[in-house]
């Protein structure tokens, strides 16, 4: 449906990127010599890197972990770095932006597929699952440096009832979508004999998780339940992270989410949801700033120069790039209804 409202998905710079801010903090003292303990940060002045507490934050650490070294009221590179960064005149330091960050899938020498990050840095109790080649499969070993995921097939429930999902889309694809199958047509687009058909299934099959003006809690008699929010995989990771922040064991089977639902714990409801987020609303503002969608230690390692920030900032800087603010705030301003 966006192709026929002239829609374009914007180019937006991930946020907080502080680990850029930590690197340039490093180039600074390797392309200057040194820089003053009271001067470096006139450099920094109008870049939407960090805030000012946050690079005193940062510049402490490079200290503490001999990233820099200070004498007589200078910054200059310290030994960590040197040992780090130094090979090949700094040229790792230097380098910011790398190849795009997929992780390819596979199952012993053969190629499933590739997945977004988010896909594995979001934090489990329990195996990891992916939804590739039209099959789920259970993460074995992550190769973080190489960027590489190795799966086994599993049998995990049936496709159609899996919470996995490859790569996040954004709450307009996903929304553009819960559209479609709302309209009995799409104005102004002529479709294949074939694509109606497979449009008019896809109707039926999932008439029950849409409405036109609520999202939709489904499940319970035997089945598991789930909030069909239609708002892509970012807003669900922030609207599961808020839920269990504000109700403990509310987001159920480990908290998984995809792009078009949360799996919530078998006795839920739409009271029961509602209630929550407005718990949530209470503790963490309208727009949830300060929930914070849980990361993986392990999927630190995919965020470049992470180490060169304090712990705290490199979780939070991760966490934020996994979570839609604008896209859960338009899901909690909807109504919520009960399905069987």
């Amino acid at each position: 449906m966006l192709w026929t409202e002239g829609y374009v998905e914007p180019i937006i710079p991930p946020p907080l990127p502080r680990h850029v801010a930590a690197q340039q903090l490093l180039a600074l003292c390797l392309q200057e010599g040194q820089v003053g303990l009271n001067a470096w940060k006139a450099w920094f002045d109008g870049l939407p890197l960090a805030t000012p507490g946050e690079l005193d934050e940062i510049a402490a650490w490079l200290v503490r972990t001999g990233h820099l070294d200070q004498d007589s009221g200078m910054l200059f590179v310290g030994p960590a770095a040197e040992r780090r960064f130094g090979q090949k005149h700094f040229l790792e330091l230097l380098s910011v932006f790398t190849s795009a960050p997929e992780f390819i899938v596979l199952n012993g020498r053969n190629e499933i597929g590739s997945v977004d990050p988010m896909a594995l840095t979001r934090r489990l109790e329990g195996p990891r699952i992916l939804s590739l080649a039209g099959r789920s499969w259970v993460v074995s070993h992550t190769d973080w440096k190489r960027r590489r995921a190795f799966v086994e097939p599993s049998e995990l429930r049936g496709d159609s009832r899996w919470s996995g999902f490859g790569s996040p889309i954004s709450f307009a694809v996903s929304n553009a979508m819960r559209r479609a199958l709302l309209d009995s047509r799409i104005a102004g687009v002529d479709l294949s004999k074939r694509a109606i058909a497979r449009l008019a299934g896809q109707r039926t099959s999932r008439a029950s998780t849409v409405h036109p003006e609520a999202t939709v809690v489904m499940g319970r008699g035997g089945r598991e339940v789930r909030w069909w929010t239609w708002a892509g995989a970012r807003a669900n990771a922030l609207l599961a992270a808020a839920l269990a922040s504000a109700e403990p064991g509310l987001v159920g089977f480990q908290g998984r989410f995809d792009n078009r639902s949360i799996r919530l714990a078998d006795d839920a409801s739409a009271p029961i949801v509602a209630k929550a987020l407005r718990q949530a609303v209470d503790r963490f503002g309208q727009d949830f700033s300060g929930v914070v969608s849980p990361v993986a230690d392990e999927a630190l390692k995919q965020l470049r120069f992470s180490e060169l920030l304090p712990a705290a900032l490199a979780t939070t800087t991760l966490a934020a790039r996994a979570v839609d603010h604008a896209g859960g705030q338009t899901v909690v301003a909807l109504p919520l209804i009960d399905r069987e």
